[in-house]
């Protein structure tokens, strides 16, 4: 039973319990006010996750930003201290080095002008006449002084390759169908590449590099020795479809009997320019006679058979020859040479159109440029200076450009020019070994052996000289081209690219996989820790890629231009798609490191080439 003291005790409970949960509602009543506030805020809850996203995003464009042109600036830091070197490296181990390089100046002078005629005659009919080979020699001597002043990396030859000329073909045939001037579309063309090389040397694109593996450039060499074969067979044949010489008709006999001696003439300089290239392996004659056979027979049969195809005398215009104007009436000097001035009548619709080509330009330089820069000091060779990918290919971008406004053919790193180039100024030279002397005292000395005890290393004289040299010697042939090449017949020109065909496959393990697969297994040599089926599919991979981009290359119409694309995508097929399909242990053996075989012959001095006697180089 309730009491009064009770129930006043009970009312004065139930009144604080009430002002409790007031006080309760206010407070949560503030709290989500507040809450609603927070919320609204500019950086609320509401906007936490695009915080956290802005604080990863933030360091990584800083250090994408920090990044551009560190490759170029490293390149820079390791080279400028070796380029006085670059140049004193002719006065090394009293004068050896200076008949070294002289050798390779010639050398490699001959292997870039020769091709450069070559290419110069094949442009002038894939354009129609209007770039010759006053343009290739050209670009290729201006470029190439360019390269050995100025470039990162002076072992780099640079020239007029067959994927430009074949790209230049395609944007002829696209300014033919749309009326286009080619020479000032090719010129803004070249502007569209230079910014994409710009563009990939300072974001550091060449650090890909480590990504092209032989698979990738073996089989962008053998495309390029399929493509020489190619032009060869249509160069002879239309050695009989020739209907005028000079300005005059000649008659149907006449044409056969062109085509039939130049087919002579052409099969002669392939089989002697070839025997004469394995005269290092030959038993006849001394070193030195055997590597000038070597190194210097496809132009030495070049001039011998161009002299014995005057033995002709029924007419005076077979075989056909090379028609080289005289440089003041040439097509670059009446037109090429005002470009800058034939590009403001481009129109916009078609400058904005040279993007595509340009851009597949700049994809082709980036891979073919670099990877001849890599063959060119690869670790064979024991080259010991830096290499300068970056700055190199930026270097590129601007020769570019100048070939464009100049209304010539751009140029990029050539092979196998150049680890050709490499090669010819490696020597192996006799290092004398030290025998210690002991001594009571425990101090010991050296005394200095020689003979048959001396050590044998091989050395490269990296230098600009010799590539200086060359490209020197391509602008003076520029200049007396008319005087001296009018007496090559056409046919040796087209065999010439047959010979460089057959030059490209020794040392190529495509070639070497493909001849292992289809010979007698009891006479199979080499891969023998890789299983026959592994070599087959391997093999079997590279041949579809390798006919795939050829048939893209020949058949495809304009769509061929983009060829330089699918080589790119070489890259990731070996990277991404093989490592499922082969074992990686048999992955890693069929696509091993480029190895150089040396030419060695036990008669033979210790030197590479021939052209110095052995001695110590120390």
């Amino acid at each position: 039973q309730a009491t009064p003291q009770t129930g006043a005790k009970m009312a004065s409970t139930s009144a604080r319990d009430a002002r409790l949960e007031m006080g309760d509602a206010k407070d949560r009543g503030a709290t989500t006010q507040q809450a609603d506030e927070v919320e609204a805020s500019p950086g609320g809850p509401l906007n936490v996750d695009a915080e956290a996203e802005k604080e990863v995003l933030d360091p990584v464009l800083i250090r994408f930003a920090r990044s551009l042109g560190k490759g170029v600036a490293d390149d820079l830091r390791g080279r400028a201290p070796h380029y006085a070197d670059d140049w004193r490296e002719v006065m090394r181990d009293r004068g050896r080095a200076l008949t070294r390089i002289v050798a390779a100046s010639v050398y490699i002078f001959l292997a870039s002008a020769i091709p450069a005629i070559a290419f110069g005659e094949q442009l002038k009919v894939e354009t129609k006449g209007k770039m010759t080979m006053y343009q290739t020699l050209l670009s290729t001597g201006m470029c190439g002084v360019i390269q050995s002043l100025a470039g990162g990396q002076p072992l780099l030859i640079v020239g007029v390759a067959e994927p430009i000329v074949i790209i230049y073909h395609f944007m002829d045939e696209y300014c033919t169908r749309t009326g286009t001037d080619f020479t000032a579309w090719a010129a803004w063309t070249c502007v569209w590449a230079t910014a994409f090389l710009v563009l990939m040397a300072v974001t550091n694109i060449c650090n890909g590099i480590k990504w092209f593996t032989r698979f990738c450039g073996e089989t962008f060499g053998m495309l390029i020795a399929v493509l020489f074969l190619q032009q060869a067979i249509t160069g002879l044949v239309s050695e009989w479809d020739t209907g005028f010489f000079g300005d005059f008709f000649v008659p149907k006999y006449w044409r056969t009997l062109n085509g039939t001696f130049g087919l002579l003439l052409a099969l002669l300089y392939i089989w002697s320019s070839y025997t004469l290239s394995q005269a290092r392996s030959w038993r006849l004659g001394v070193s030195w006679f055997r590597a000038i056979c070597a190194d210097y027979g496809f132009a030495i049969m070049l001039a011998a058979i161009s002299g014995l195809s005057f033995a002709l005398k029924i007419n005076p215009a077979v075989p056909q020859r090379l028609e080289v104007l005289p440089l003041t009436e040439s097509v670059w000097l009446t037109e090429g040479i005002y470009t800058i001035r034939y590009m403001a009548g481009v129109g916009v619709g078609q400058i904005f159109a040279a993007i595509i080509p340009g851009f597949v330009i700049s994809v082709l330089f980036y891979f073919d440029h670099s990877v001849s820069s890599q063959l060119a000091q690869q670790k064979d060779f024991r080259v010991k200076r830096p290499s300068a990918y970056h700055y190199d290919l930026l270097l590129l971008a601007m020769m570019t450009l100048l070939c464009g406004l100049l209304g010539i053919p751009p140029v990029n790193g050539v092979l196998p020019q150049a680890p050709l180039h490499t090669k010819a100024l490696c020597a192996k030279v006799r290092v004398p070994r030290v025998e210690s002397t002991g001594s009571m005292s425990g101090v010991s000395g050296g005394v200095e052996s020689t003979g048959s005890s001396a050590s044998k290393r091989f050395i490269v004289y990296e230098n600009r000289v010799s590539n200086f040299v060359q490209a020197t010697l391509c602008l003076v042939l520029f200049g007396v081209a008319e005087y001296i090449l009018n007496f090559i017949p056409t046919s040796l020109v087209w065999a010439f690219f047959a010979f460089m065909a057959l030059e490209s496959l020794p040392g190529n393990q495509f070639w070497a996989r493909v001849k292992f697969v289809i010979s007698d297994p009891k006479r199979r040599e080499g891969w023998e820790s890789v299983d026959y089926l592994s070599v087959l599919i391997f093999t079997a991979i590279q041949a579809v890629c390798l006919l795939g981009i050829w048939a893209i290359t020949v058949w495809s119409g304009l769509f061929g231009i983009s060829f330089p694309l699918f080589i790119m995508a070489l890259v990731p097929l070996r990277q991404f798609l093989l490592p499922k399909v082969l074992r990686p242990d048999f992955l890693e053996v069929l696509d091993a490191d480029e190895t150089v075989e040396f030419p060695t012959d036990p008669t033979e001095p210790d030197v590479l080439h021939g052209g110095m006697e052995s001695g110590s180089h120390l």
